[in-house]
């Protein structure tokens, strides 16, 4: 073999050396990265269920929300009570920003679903409910509270308790 067929090979096995080298720390720091990059956060089994819902109605028992420009769920406004003031809450990376939604039940009801708040006080939290200027309504909620858990145990709307987080209410 010629001087210049031997340069030839070299040149070629350096450069397949070269591949397989960066190949070899490829394989070796990607399984580290994706280590090192993994989330150490253990909340994998966090349970939050503190949803209150309310069916507001009119004497008539009809819908009251949407039945009127008074009744607008537009104009519904949720107010968190934190030390001694009330704060309007609106987080807008949240699927309800508002901290509610109105949804119809299969029987035509205009269900209010609230989140209540989470400014604690030994484990209660006042939130009013705002459906226009003039009706506010007061709900007092109970949590029982763990490491991985916020449960909703009683609420109260106006002192009146809700069977199972859910009332009927005529305006």
């Amino acid at each position: 073999m010629s001087n210049y067929t031997m340069k030839k090979i070299f040149k070629i096995m350096k450069i397949k050396l070269q591949k397989i080298s960066t190949l070899l720390t490829l394989i070796l720091l990607l399984p580290l990265l994706a280590l090192w990059g993994c989330d150490k956060r253990n909340n994998c089994c966090t349970v939050i269920d503190t949803a209150v819902q309310i069916y507001y109605k009119n004497t008539d028992g009809e819908n009251l929300i949407n039945s009127s420009e008074a009744f607008r769920q537009e104009n519904i406004r949720i107010y968190y009570k934190n030390g001694v003031e009330y704060e309007y809450v609106y987080n807008g990376n949240l699927d309800a920003p508002n901290m509610h939604y109105v949804e119809e039940d299969k029987d035509g009801k205009k269900i209010l679903t609230i989140f209540p708040s989470n400014y604690y006080n030994d484990n209660f939290s006042i939130s009013l409910i705002e459906l226009n200027e003039i009706t506010v309504d007061t709900l007092l909620c109970e949590f029982a509270i763990t490491n991985n858990s916020e449960i909703c145990k009683n609420a109260w709307l106006n002192g009146t308790l809700l069977q199972n987080r859910y009332i009927e209410i005529a305006k």
